[in-house]
């Protein structure tokens, strides 16, 4: 006998779920003005992450992303061959002569840092023009005509110093590659001069060295003393013992218990003693020669 196979049982297909592609993230506004300055270019405004664009850290690259702080200015370009360096900012040590000696040095204070960045704004590559990015930097090395000074800028990139703010002090402009038809920049070679900005209002006043004031005088308590009579010994008058008590805790008023006999006590200092005071001379209209009136 032959036995019939059983059928197998059908395979139901199950239903296979869409994906769904996740929305695109809002560009930043540094990301979208990137975006307007190279488009087509992803790499010129996704070269920096977010979390690496904060002052302060190196975000490493060929690139640097050059931002004004008060103005929304945002420019990215291709490190140069000579890159950021350093140019002064050390030091600050110089030389005193002193007449029929020998000089000694003297400190006078670190400089602000300067800086040389050669960059480069490239858009030869997508044959697009890269006037918009040198006209961004000409703005950040002028004064818009609604501000009083040019905006400090900050650099993020492998740059010295990127926790400092800078300002633009000359720009040199170099080799160009331009469009044999528009005219237009293609290629920039550019070196941008900075100096350290340091905003005024966090230099820290010193206080005014006045020569008149003068430390307390001390004054050890004799038997029968009181503070008109001390006065009247040290300051030139008695009335003047008001100024003793608000010098020394514990007095009131002008007498003096024994508990004080001995005691140190602190005396305001006296400007001009009065062997020294001038005494204002009275008019006479006596002839010099004669004396006679």
């Amino acid at each position: 006998m032959t036995t019939k196979a059983k059928p197998k049982p059908k395979q139901t297909r199950k239903p296979t779920a869409h994906k769904v592609t996740p929305k695109p993230k809002p560009l930043t506004a540094q990301q979208a003005a990137l975006k307007a300055l190279y488009p087509g270019e992803k790499a010129a405004y996704r070269s920096l992450p977010a979390d690496k664009r904060g002052p302060g850290k190196l975000t490493g690259g060929p690139t640097v992303m050059l931002s004004a702080a008060t103005v929304a200015l945002t420019v990215t370009a291709v490190l140069d061959e000579a890159g950021a360096s350093i140019t002064g900012g050390y030091g600050g040590w110089e030389q005193v002569l002193v007449p029929r000696q020998d000089p000694f040095t003297q400190w006078n204070g670190r400089g602000l840092y300067t800086m040389d960045l050669a960059i480069m704004l490239d858009g030869w590559g997508r044959q697009a023009s890269i006037e918009p990015g040198c006209k961004s930097i000409e703005a950040m090395a002028l004064r818009d005509p609604g501000m009083l000074t040019p905006p400090p800028i900050r650099l993020y990139g492998a740059v010295p110093h990127p926790e400092l703010k800078w300002v633009v002090t000359g720009i040199d402009w170099g080799d160009v590659i331009r469009n044999s038809r528009s005219g237009q920049r293609m290629r920039q070679r550019l070196v941008l001069h900075l100096m350290e900005y340091r905003d005024g209002t966090t230099l820290v006043a010193l206080p005014k060295a006045s020569a008149s004031v003068k430390s307390p005088r001390k004054y050890k308590v004799k038997a029968g003393d009181d503070l008109k009579k001390i006065a009247a010994r040290m300051l030139g008058k008695s009335s003047a013992w008001p100024s003793i008590v608000k010098l020394n805790k514990g007095l009131r008023g002008w007498k003096l218990t024994k508990a004080w006999v001995g005691k140190t006590i602190k005396v305001p200092a006296q400007a001009d003693s009065p062997s020294t005071k001038k005494t204002a001379s009275k008019p006479t209209s006596k002839h010099p020669s004669t004396g006679k009136g």
